[in-house]
């Protein structure tokens, strides 16, 4: 097998390990955010209990989005790896 073939299957397995990653990443940064928005809802009061939600909810969606639009340019990218396979 040749060294440039090797190289993309390197390349091919990061990508995949990466989405991953950044998948589990934000499942945990939207439970953090959960939990952070029941113990505001539990333990502040009203201005600064609504400020910590919109915070949270901000992080929450911002993440989100940044791993989706992240991910989907990875999926292209495998796509076009395993094309010159």
């Amino acid at each position: 097998m040749s060294i440039e073939k090797e190289n993309v299957r390197f390349k091919l397995d990061q990508l995949r390990k990466d989405k991953i990653i950044y998948a589990i990443e934000s499942c945990a940064t939207n439970t953090i955010c959960l939990f952070g928005f029941l113990f505001s809802n539990q333990y502040f009061h009203n201005p600064l209990r609504d400020t910590v939600n919109i915070l949270l909810l901000l992080i929450a969606i911002g993440y989100t989005l940044y791993m989706g639009v992240g991910n989907s340019k990875r999926l292209l990218n495998i796509k076009k790896l395993e094309k010159t396979i």
